[in-house]
C-alpha cells in the first residue's frame, strides 16, 4: 500500500514537473462533476493536462465520490488522450486509457445494513486501468468544456463514471 501511494505521488510530482516546463498552450487544468455508477455517488475532480505531441495529451486526475451509504471513495488516474478534430478546429473527440488507483473507505459510525460486518471501518485500496471515450468543445483560446466516460477495471470495485468538465489553457 505504501509503496502504490508513493509511486502514485511520484508520478503526479512528474507530471507537475513536465507542467511547469511546457510552452503556452500546452498545459491546461480543469474541473469535472461526475457520477459513480458502481458507488452510485457523484464526485467531484481535478485534472492536469499536459500535450506531449500533436494530438496526444496526458492527463493527471484526483476525484472524490461523496459518502453515501456510508461508503466513499477517491481515486487518482494517468490517462493518456488521442484528440481527434471533428469537422472544426475547436471541436475533439478522443479515446482514453490509462492507470488508476482508488480507495474505498467503510465508514463504521451507523453502518448500513449493505454492508458486511467484516468491512465496517475498512478500507480498500486497487490498482486497475481505465478506458473511455470523451469529448472537448475548446469555447475560447483558453477555456474548453468536456464530456467523459470512463470504465475503470479494478478488482472487486470496477465502475463507470460519466462526468462533465471545465478545463483553463496556459
Amino acid at each position: 500500500m505504501k509503496r502504490i501511494l508513493a509511486l502514485a505521488a511520484c508520478a503526479l510530482l512528474c507530471s507537475t514537473a513536465a507542467l511547469a516546463q511546457a510552452e503556452k498552450g500546452d498545459v491546461a487544468t480543469g474541473v469535472n462533476l461526475l457520477y459513480g455508477f458502481g458507488i452510485k455517488s457523484m464526485a467531484i475532480g481535478a485534472k492536469f493536462q499536459y500535450t506531449i505531441i500533436d494530438h496526444v495529451r496526458t492527463e493527471a486526475a484526483f476525484n472524490y465520490f461523496f459518502k453515501k451509504d456510508f461508503v466513499s471513495m477517491w481515486d487518482v488516474s494517468l490517462n493518456a488522450h488521442y484528440l481527434i478534430p471533428v469537422h472544426q478546429e475547436n471541436f475533439y473527440l478522443y479515446p482514453m486509457a490509462g492507470l488508476t488507483f482508488a480507495s474505498t473507505n467503510y465508514d463504521s459510525e451507523g453502518a448500513s445494513r449493505k454492508l458486511l460486518p467484516s468491512e465496517i471501518g475498512k478500507s480498500h485500496s486497487r490498482i486497475g486501468v481505465n478506458l473511455g471515450a470523451g469529448a472537448q468543445y475548446q469555447y475560447s483560446d483558453h477555456v474548453g468544456f468536456t464530456l467523459e466516460y470512463r470504465y475503470s477495471v479494478m478488482k472487486d470495485i470496477d465502475q463507470s463514471v460519466i462526468g462533465v468538465g471545465v478545463n483553463y489553457k496556459f
